[in-house]
């Protein structure tokens, strides 16, 4: 069955931005969970796809229960930015091709990889076009973060992922922008300098 153009319309008219774990961590269908990123999008603005991983209590990434070789990370909506419901099947499937993990030689319990398939649909020199979810212990409690390298443009810098803004347009699928957000990292510490950078795509309009 094919899945439906306005479903897959949030993959390329969204807003991506990071929450804090203690912001949403309990919700009953899922239990306690980490969230990683926040998706919007221009069609039906008010409903949020949430991006989340989860950790145990020694700061571990759990693995996924129907892919034991790998982290645990999903999706589901935040309908009026409030209310839980899962994330349809065959869309699920579709986010995985733009949010895409990436397998970790010989694994690893407090790292994974996300392709960010976006942003192959943009000039950019951003290479791989890839962010890293990690898990860390602060006073003990269990901390996710992403980060990702910007390009050679940028001096290779590197961020702690807070956003990405995608404009675009559903049918037929095309990639317009793609806005990176995040807080520069030097020496595995964020500086405090925030960081705002904008990729042009082919088919963006005149």
């Amino acid at each position: 069955m094919a899945i439906p153009k306005i479903f897959l319309a949030f993959l390329l008219t969204g807003l991506v931005t990071r929450l804090a774990a203690e912001e949403m961590a309990n919700i009953p269908e899922i239990g306690a969970h980490a969230p990683v990123l926040v998706v919007g999008k221009n069609v039906h603005p008010e409903n949020l796809m949430v991006v989340y991983t989860k950790v145990d209590a020694n700061g571990r990434f759990l693995t996924d229960p129907e892919k034991r070789n790998q982290p645990l990370f999903d999706f589901y909506w935040l309908m009026n930015g409030r209310n839980y419901k899962p994330v349809n099947g065959l869309l699920k499937n579709e986010i995985r091709k733009r949010l895409e993990l990436q397998a970790i030689p010989g694994g690893s319990a407090t790292h994974f990889a996300i392709n960010l398939n976006d942003l192959k649909e943009v000039t950019t020199d951003i290479a791989p076009p890839k962010m890293d979810v990690y898990v860390s212990a602060t006073a003990g409690v269990p901390e996710v973060e992403a980060q990702m390298n910007l390009g050679p443009s940028d001096g290779n810098m590197r961020i702690k992922l807070s956003s990405i803004y995608t404009q675009g347009r559903a049918f037929p699928p095309a990639v317009y922008s793609v806005t990176l957000k995040g807080e520069e990292i030097v020496n595995g510490k964020p500086t405090g300098r925030k960081v705002a950078r904008k990729y042009e795509g082919k088919d963006k309009p005149n």
